[in-house]
């Protein structure tokens, strides 16, 4: 494996990958993307956060939509 940002057996840099994530993440918190990062599901848009069903990930603009969450699960639950 050679040094550097390059590795050239798996024939890319390190650079554009941390750009697709950041595009990705970018377009999740946009609502463009509905993708879950983590697993793939479709994620939840719930005042200020935006949580998986499926692998329980989290991503909230604040401490208390984070703290909210929860909350919401159990009135959507029943």
């Amino acid at each position: 494996m050679s040094s550097g940002a390059w590795d050239d057996e798996a024939g890319m840099s390190v650079a554009p990958l941390a750009r697709t994530l950041d595009q990705e993440l970018a377009a999740l918190l946009r609502g463009v993307s509905l993708e879950c990062l983590v697993c793939g599901e479709f994620v939840l848009h719930a005042r200020g956060a935006l949580a998986c069903p499926e692998c329980r990930s989290l991503l909230a603009e604040d401490v208390e939509s984070a703290i909210r969450l929860p909350e919401l699960a159990r009135i959507a639950t029943g």
